[in-house]
């Protein structure tokens, strides 16, 4: 028997236990403070494990007992366990972060002044010189004069090279005069329907800023990276999400190609996370057609691991650009706001509900939610196939009303991004909603009061800066701004219990995923999909240290058993 220390103090709880097996088992962990988030067992102190699955979920007596000559057994020295983090709403290929070297893309930090970006942009252009496109990422609305990038950020510094970069939310984005040449943009150019091309309102010329369907006719220009380009970019991303004890992701915005990469990283056996890929189905840079024709190819790219079969319609955009639909008009207003799915979209989702696809909708707008629940309503009634569960990501303004039909029609709120506390960008909700209207976003204490399910998703990093869950987990209960305590303005609405947030971050997301019978808590019979923290978040909680939840680490990552991240 071999034995390893992890350091810490000890807990005693009561015990589940399958049958004494006469084989002795892979994995043993004493000594810890494990919080299973079984509500008739929340708490104990040792687990065992066989073949990647739990068999003993109890005490140090139990767990021993079943010990042999190769067993491994880990004391844990009272340090805190968990279930793995399931994270419902991540980009870890289709938009991720580390796509963009290997795509050859221009990146600088979103928080980069308007000073920064350019210098980016010149330091990248004398490292690939020639008069190519210059794709890159990606900028903060916050630093421009009411959230929007302009042409005249870029024109000066590159009148002869089209340059494109996108946004922190990766819904809009500018373009220099060169570029909207190429895409042939003019005053003339019609607006789209789901979407918007600024045009400047005293000289009638577009703008340089483009949002949801507007980006079209450039982002379309753009190749596709091929499948190993993806292969790369995955599995950085996968390195980086097991150092924050994440073991299960949805990949929230998948092309064809980034699908095909994480299957033929499964049949490697590369992958060490449970994968939901969620195929963006709206035609923003021309997917739309070849997305119809990746519904064919997904039962061969479908494994143990990977899920392909959710699909992702874009319902609307953001309030930023007023490309959420809303209730009420914006403020000083007659303007509610638009759609970005159109009639014919809306046909095919339902085309999607009839053949039992899992559904995911961005949905931001009351208005638009309430549009969603209309379309899911109708496929829970019409098509026996459509008994998956549907999910909205972001569904930051939603009525009481609208809220009771979620539970009712089993629809998970994914609430991502983070943006339940008050931050540079979240101002510019102010004016345009109002602050009482821009305040009352992510209500998810009366999600979870009404019988909504709740999932957590980072969005990172389309909107977010990390994937770090537990800065967001902070801001859940808190509802502060997790890097800034004191951030004016205080707590954005009502916070959640820590019983609530390990819920929503663990078995609500495998729920979402449709694998909470396999993982999300430690019970018996499930995979030892587990996280290991350098701190206990209940005793920071008992000991009002709350605001130090966001500087947890993760000590130990466990996907089947087998240990994947180790910070000793």
């Amino acid at each position: 028997m071999k034995t390893i220390e992890l350091g810490l103090a000890s807990l005693l709880v009561a015990s589940s236990v399958l049958p004494l097996w006469a084989q002795s088992v892979n994995t043993v962990f004493t000594n810890g403070q494990i919080y299973t988030v079984d509500q008739n067992i929340p708490w104990v102190e040792a687990i065992a494990i066989t073949d990647g699955k739990l068999v003993v979920v109890g005490s140090n007596e139990d767990a021993l007992a079943l010990a042999g000559t190769e067993t491994e057994v880990i004391d844990l020295g009272g340090a805190f366990m968990m279930p793995g983090i399931q994270e419902n709403h991540v980009h870890a290929s289709s938009a991720g972060a580390t796509i963009l070297p290997y795509a050859n893309r221009a990146t600088f930090p979103p928080e980069s002044t308007p000073d920064e970006i350019r210098q980016s942009l010149m330091q990248y252009a004398e490292a690939n010189p020639g008069d190519g496109w210059i794709w890159g990422q990606q900028w903060d609305p916050s630093h421009f004069e009411d959230g929007r990038a302009r042409k005249n950020l870029l024109d000066d510094i590159f009148p002869d090279r089209p340059v494109y970069l996108v946004d922190s939310s990766a819904h809009n984005a500018v373009v220099n005069s060169k570029a909207l040449e190429l895409a042939g943009i003019t005053k003339d150019t019609p607006q789209p329907e789901t979407g918007v091309i600024e045009m400047d309102p005293e000289t009638g010329e577009p703008t340089g800023f483009l949002a949801e369907m507007g980006l079209f006719r450039v982002g379309s220009i753009q190749t596709h990276p091929d499948v190993p380009m993806w292969e790369k970019a995955i599995l950085e991303s996968q390195d980086i999400l097991h150092s924050f004890g994440i073991v299960a992701i949805t990949d929230a915005a998948v092309s064809r190609e980034a699908i095909m990469a994480w299957a033929e990283l499964a049949n490697e056996e590369k992958v060490r996370l449970r994968v939901d890929t969620a195929l963006i189905m709206n035609d923003y840079f021309g997917e739309e057609a070849r997305a119809q024709e990746t519904l064919e190819l997904l039962p061969d790219l479908q494994s143990r691991l990977i899920d392909p079969f959710t699909v992702k319609w874009g319902a609307d955009g953001t309030p930023l650009t007023k490309t959420s639909l809303m209730i009420e008009p914006y403020e000083g207003t007659e303007t509610f706001g638009i759609l970005t799915i159109s009639e014919n979209m809306m046909n095919q989702m339902r085309e999607n509900m009839r053949d039992g696809y899992k559904m995911m909708a961005h949905s931001i707008g009351d208005g638009t939610t309430k549009v969603v629940l209309d379309l899911i309503e109708e496929g829970r009634e019409n098509y026996p196939a459509f008994d998956a569960v549907a999910q909205i990501a972001h569904p930051l303004w939603v009525t009481p009303e609208d809220m009771d039909r979620m539970a009712r029609l089993d629809v998970v709120a994914d609430m991502s991004p983070p943006v339940y506390f008050r931050f540079p960008t979240g101002d510019l909700y102010d004016p345009l909603l109002g602050p009482d209207r821009a305040a009352g976003r992510a209500q998810i204490a009366e999600m979870l009061r009404r019988g909504v399910t709740v999932s957590y998703g980072s969005d990172w990093p389309a909107s977010a800066p990390s994937a770090n869950p537990f800065r967001n987990m902070e801001a859940m209960i808190t509802r502060e701004n997790p890097d800034d305590p004191d951030y004016p303005g205080g707590p954005l609405g009502e916070g959640v219990t820590l019983e609530d947030v390990m819920r929503i971050f663990t078995i609500n997301g495998a729920y979402a995923m449709e694998h909470e019978d396999v993982t999300g808590s430690i019970e018996v019979g499930k995979f030892a999909d587990l996280a290991v923290l350098d701190q206990n978040p209940f005793d920071l909680v008992a000991a009002d240290r709350t605001g130090e939840i966001g500087k947890i680490e993760a000590i130990l990552t466990v996907f089947e058993g087998e240990i994947v991240y180790d910070a000793r």
